[in-house]
């Protein structure tokens, strides 16, 4: 068994190559073009190799929500085990192999924010005829710092500007003096500034500046209320690439309707079913699964080069809740390059 911790697991993800990224970009791809081609119901569930049961939650009386979630390929089963409490979230992701033996442990944070990034640039590598230069990050936590890092790691020569948003500013300076020194120690030629509501003078006036600068927006905030409208977008008409993986709750919206139909009604999720249930967005809107474009329909029918033909005026819209899958798949291939690189620890007798 090996055990790779939280400074481990993000010594890998900040080691990797661009190579490597592409690499894991084709295993999610590989991962969500089975899970959608299994999704039909003419595939009986012996047959399937993919198993994905409902999570289990449950709160203690300290108030910590505990999250259990089961996922096999087949291959490999795993669980991730999570608890959400009042200083943050913390948990594993345990990898076992067919036969139940139990091949490694993870600490869970990292690999979270890293595979639900990923998963949005399994689309964004495909649309190569948008622009890139300009990139507005809402949010500063982990998951926005990931969106960010891989968007760099494959785009370095392309991207000009990074700028992240965020209401509070205490996250925004804990980020200048970590994530932010180490990104222009790596990127000494692209700008990268934050800005924040909270004592802001001007926030609509910057906001409004920044978006309509914006070529890629990156929402990682589990907002309850629209970041920004579609009237924003519009005053500075271009194609962008807009993601949306921070609400992931009936009652959250990170963008309003009329952005989110901006990509001429069609919205690409990494899975219809959870998405139609979880994102509050495409509740209120209404949307429908013809609606929907799964990204493992997508990547099952092209070529691991091909593109996507986005049509004239519209933008790219992409929302993702996440699923035990990524988890696995990821947690999995992170534990093979831990042992290549002599990261962690190995225990034997499992």
């Amino acid at each position: 068994m090996h055990i790779l911790s939280e400074p481990d697991v993000t010594r890998v993800f900040r080691g990797l190559t661009q190579k490597q990224c592409h690499e894991f970009i084709s295993t999610l791809g590989n991962a969500l073009a089975v899970y959608s081609a299994e999704s039909k119901p003419i595939i009986p569930a012996s047959e399937k190799l993919i198993h994905q049961p409902l999570r289990t939650v449950f709160a203690t009386k300290d108030d910590n929500s505990c999250i259990f979630m089961p996922i096999s390929d087949t291959a490999s089963t795993a669980v991730k085990v999570v608890t959400v409490g009042k200083k943050g979230i913390q948990g594993t992701i345990n990898v076992f192999s067919p036969e139940g033996r139990l091949l490694g442990l993870l600490a869970a944070s990292e690999v979270t924010a890293f595979r639900t990034a990923l998963a949005t640039m399994t689309l964004f590598v495909r649309c190569s005829s948008l622009q890139k230069e300009n990139i507005l990050v809402m949010g500063s936590g982990r998951q926005a710092e990931w969106h960010a890092r891989l968007a760099l790691l494959l785009y370095p020569d392309l991207i000009r500007r990074v700028t992240f948003i965020n209401r509070g500013r205490q996250r925004l300076d804990e980020m200048e003096n970590d994530v932010l020194v180490d990104l222009r120690k790596r990127y000494p030629e692209i700008k990268f500034s934050t800005f924040a509501k909270e004592g802001a003078a001007d926030y609509e006036g910057r906001l409004l500046q920044e978006l309509q600068a914006s070529d890629v927006i990156f929402s990682c905030t589990p907002s309850t209320q629209p970041n920004f409208g579609f009237s924003a977008l519009q005053s500075a008409p271009k194609q962008r690439f807009v993601s949306l993986i921070g609400s992931y709750k009936p009652h959250m919206h990170e963008i309003d309707t009329e952005t989110l139909l901006s990509g001429g009604g069609k919205i690409y999720v990494d899975s219809k079913s959870a998405c139609l249930e979880e994102s509050g967005e495409l509740i209120t809107a209404g949307i429908t699964e013809d609606q929907l474009l799964e990204m493992g329909d997508i990547l099952g029918a092209q070529g691991s080069s091909d593109t996507i033909e986005i049509p004239t005026g519209c933008n790219v819209i992409f929302k993702c809740v996440g699923m035990g899958l990524m988890d696995l798949v990821v947690g999995k291939k992170l534990l093979d390059i831990g042992r290549e690189e002599g990261l962690g620890t190995n225990v034997d007798g499992f």
